[in-house]
């Protein structure tokens, strides 16, 4: 599940379940917990460094088929919502873990991965990484605290991520501030030698660290946003998700094509939560941030629009969801504003 060793100081978890590209589940979670609490005490370890035992990526997310099966589908779970509990108070608690962590961003880095690193000090990402908060596919919203850091984009960028789930490409992500240092991927042996030869006991270890791979770190370039930023303004910085919508039916690029019927896939009553949860957002610590965010995947989970999702996507894998409000035309806009505490 994870495997910890110790180095120059610093406490490595790898996380290690290949068969579900180190999806997490609650032993995992449980785990990690302990781990961190352990090493906090202990004065010897200065740092922490999360990575991965799999060449296949950082983390695909939470372990939503266990979920299905163990929780949503099973009439004899006491706590249908443990795991997300769970999870979520070990996402806060590292957000101040007082001791610097340092994350590794490759390959496929989604969902629960994200929240459970998003909060580091250094991030460290490569040209591999594919990043992604696909849940607005899964009858909830990006959550884990990740919303916070997307109500700081741009507003048509929030929205084309937050509302279609798609990807900030590994130079957006140092652009937009989610990642600190964007390296090659073949640097990152050596950087993580350069880590082991520092002065662990540095009061200042994470600038220090940076200095001495600032060679190492590279300059954003154009990515597939950047190319479409033109697009992804005109028709996501509208006034609401219908708004949206119509822009997106009156153009005939194959980038509108391509969001439109991703658009339409999505739970409609998610789609509105998530728009106005944006511009909320902004107003968020960190710590509400990911509060609200259990509550809305609470109600996912009573609406059945949750199950529904990890169905269409991960179970039966037909992509063509029945969610519980069918179109936006039905979302009850006073049940939003009443999830999300506006008033």
């Amino acid at each position: 599940m994870i495997q910890t060793e110790i180095k120059n100081k610093i406490g490595i978890i790898y996380l290690d379940r290949p068969q579900a590209l180190n999806a997490l589940n609650r032993q995992m979670i449980g785990k990690i917990e302990e781990t961190l609490k352990s090493w906090e005490k202990d004065s010897e370890i200065k740092a922490i460094l999360f990575d991965s035992k799999s060449e296949r990526g950082f983390c695909a997310g939470g372990d939503l088929k266990e979920i299905y099966v163990d929780y949503l589908k099973n009439d004899e779970a006491k706590d249908k919502d443990i795991f997300f509990k769970e999870e979520f108070a070990l996402d806060k608690y590292i957000m101040t873990y007082p001791k610097p962590i340092i994350s590794h961003w490759f390959e496929v880095t989604m969902g629960g991965g994200i929240g459970l690193t998003i909060h580091s000090d250094l991030i460290i990402a490569d040209e591999t990484v594919n990043w992604a908060m696909p849940e607005t596919s899964l009858g909830f919203v990006p959550d884990v605290g990740v919303g916070y850091f997307i109500s700081k984009l741009p507003q048509a960028m929030g929205q084309y991520v937050g509302l279609l789930g798609a990807r900030l490409y590994p130079d957006d992500l140092l652009s937009y501030g989610f990642c600190h240092m964007l390296i090659d991927s073949k640097d990152y042996g050596e950087l993580v030698n350069r880590l082991m030869d520092m002065d662990a006991d540095s009061e200042n270890l994470i600038e220090d660290f940076k200095e001495k791979v600032l060679d190492l770190n590279q300059l954003p370039k154009e990515t597939k946003n950047t190319k479409n930023l033109e697009e992804i303004e005109k028709h996501f910085s509208k006034d609401g998700v219908e708004e949206i919508k119509n822009s997106l039916e009156a153009s005939d690029s194959d980038f509108a094509k391509e969001s439109l019927a991703i658009l339409n896939n999505r739970d409609p009553f998610m789609l509105e939560v998530q728009f106005k949860k944006y511009f909320l957002g902004k107003k968020l610590t960190k710590q509400e941030t990911i509060d609200l965010d259990l509550e809305i995947i609470k109600y996912g989970r009573k609406t059945g629009a949750l199950e529904e999702g990890i169905r269409s996507v991960l179970i039966d894998k037909d992509k063509n969801p029945t969610w519980p409000t069918k179109s936006l035309e039905d979302v009850d806009h006073e049940e939003v504003d009443r999830l999300l505490g506006i008033k």
